[in-house]
């Protein structure tokens, strides 16, 4: 006895679009982690950028991250270069861009330049601490529905 190939092949087919659907469900409402931008200002006229032939009492870029007393504990998220120009005289906007998961909630912000200090060891300026903010997971992405 054969077996019914056409009964088997729709029963296959029926769980295939099904898992399809719930993996689609299943994304639609994974959080995704809030976008951020950083922005500051900073004057390379006073005090000048690390290059090949200026190593020491020089800026080699800026650490950013988050604290959570206001700028004593320190938790980096990563480092900006400094922008490949700047400003001739005055400030020169200097940005960077990165994705914050949880903690979610009201988070401060803070960046501090670094540099090398005329041994040629880094240093760090004092905190800059920005305003807090709020953040929260992201909305569901691909969001189908389907009704039959």
């Amino acid at each position: 006895m054969k077996p019914n190939r056409t009964f088997v092949s729709r029963i296959g087919g029926v769980a295939l679009i099904g898992l399809a659907l719930l993996a689609q469900l299943m994304t639609a409402v994974v959080a995704h982690a809030a976008s951020v931008t950083l922005g500051w200002s900073f004057n390379y006229t006073v005090d000048p950028v690390c290059s090949t032939t200026v190593t020491k009492n020089c800026v080699t870029g800026f650490e950013y991250g988050t604290t959570p007393d206001g700028g004593t504990t320190l938790v980096k998220i990563g480092v900006a270069p400094n922008p490949a120009t700047t400003a001739a005289s005055g400030a020169t906007s200097v940005s960077v861009q990165f994705t914050q998961g949880p903690p979610y909630g009201s988070v401060v912000f803070y960046a501090r330049t670094m540099g090398l200090d005329p041994n040629g060891n880094a240093i760090f300026s004092a905190v800059a601490v920005a305003p807090s903010a709020e953040v929260t997971p992201a909305s569901p992405s691909n969001l189908v529905i389907t009704v039959k």
